[in-house]
């Protein structure tokens, strides 16, 4: 049992305001002036020619900053990656929006992923080619999907998309432009299911 003098500090801490820098509707103002400035369709890139095969995380790094598909001011105080929404694009279609604190370590997992955990967006292509194939949903557990059959041709898909990224620092505002993109432009990969 806690001491009550911790138990009262704790009790009026959880209660306080969390401190935002602008409201919801300012975010989503921001939001769409973001797109307006960010041409992601023409500055998007070939996926397999900066994550292919033999292109690790630090060479992957190197080439966006080189070709000034990122800026160095983006990268996190290692200098590995950097923190952002990225979007894979199908013939000039946003098709996925995804966030995270490692973009460039995300996008190797979306293509070079061996589980569901990892190839999370290719699992979800595997899913619709299930149920073309089976006339009906796969409904048993994520680990027993055959990962072989279903996943791993649409990695290979995947590599051969484009990809933007927009950097954002603020995680309240990184998860909620994830949540915004994929209302905004209907994305039916963009699954917000917990599992």
């Amino acid at each position: 049992m806690l001491e009550s003098k911790y138990e009262d500090i704790i009790k009026m801490e959880i209660v306080k305001n969390k401190d935002i820098p602008m409201t919801f509707n300012e975010m989503i103002v921001k939001f769409d002036k973001k797109f307006e400035n960010n041409d992601i369709i023409h500055k998007s890139i070939k996926i397999k020619d900066y994550f292919g095969d033999n292109i690790g995380k630090i060479k992957a790094r190197d080439k966006l900053l080189n070709n000034k598909v990122i800026n160095s001011n983006w990268l996190n105080r290692n200098g590995e990656d950097f923190k952002g929404l990225y979007i894979f694009i199908h013939n000039n279609i946003p098709i996925y929006f995804g966030i995270s604190r490692g973009v460039i370590a995300r996008i190797n997992q979306h293509i070079k992923g061996k589980s569901h955990n990892h190839a999370t967006l290719a699992f979800n292509i595997g899913l619709i080619y299930y149920k073309l194939l089976n006339n009906k949903e796969y409904n048993g557990k994520r680990e027993d999907f055959n990962f072989k059959k279903y996943v791993e041709p649409f990695k290979k898909f995947l590599l051969n998309q484009n990809i933007a990224f927009i950097n954002v620092e603020n995680d309240d505002e990184l998860y909620l432009l994830e949540i915004y993109c994929s209302i905004k432009y209907k994305t039916i990969l963009n699954n917000f299911e917990t599992h």
